[in-house]
């Protein structure tokens, strides 16, 4: 007798609790909806002045002068609210196509002009083709508009064997021509 007593003083007071837990999620639910409005935020445009975008593994596409296309690639793209064109770039990697050859140039970081078609390369520097054409150096510009690359800091140059190192290079055409400018030092490879 005991026993049933104690289970009918159970299910009431579980059914009470029950009624009690609803009365106040209803009441909680609509005092919420009423102070909602009252408790927005508001930003002045002035807050998000340097509000960075940052994407991951980024690809911008574009075309030459010559209509050839060129892909910059990176690991991670940062660009800020004030500059949308100006992206700075982690592991930047780029890719040239003129005619059937491809040119690659990749670094440690790097920024990319979106607007003026140009990238900038900074740090363990490599531009190739996809023969045995090897430039190393801490920096380089490529302008893919006007299809130059530029370097100003040492460079290293190797293909077949043979061995340039100067102080600088040009590189227009996409490899049809290369001038170097500074001390220069050549060392020719014979290929028997």
């Amino acid at each position: 007798m005991n026993y049933s007593i104690f289970i009918k003083f159970l299910k009431y007071t579980l059914v009470l609790i029950s009624f009690t837990i609803l009365a106040l999620v209803i009441y909680n639910n609509d005092s919420f909806k009423n102070n909602k409005i009252s408790h927005e935020y508001s930003f002045k445009q002035d807050d998000f002045q340097s509000v960075k975008q940052v994407l991951h593994k980024p690809v911008f596409i574009g075309m030459d002068k010559k209509k050839q296309p060129f892909k910059v690639m990176a690991r991670k793209a940062t660009r800020l609210k004030e500059s949308p064109d100006i992206f700075d770039l982690e592991k930047p990697t780029g890719e040239l196509k003129s005619g059937t050859e491809k040119f690659f140039v990749r670094g440690d970081e790097g920024t990319f002009y979106k607007d003026i078609q140009r990238l900038k390369i900074k740090g363990n520097v490599q531009f190739n083709d996809a023969q045995n054409m090897t430039f190393n150096t801490s920096e380089m510009y490529f302008d893919f508009k006007k299809e130059v690359l530029i370097g100003n800091q040492k460079v290293r140059g190797e293909k077949n064997n043979s061995i340039i190192i100067s102080e600088g290079f040009k590189i227009t055409n996409n490899g049809d021509k290369i001038f170097f400018t500074g001390k220069t030092k050549l060392k020719l490879a014979n290929e028997n």
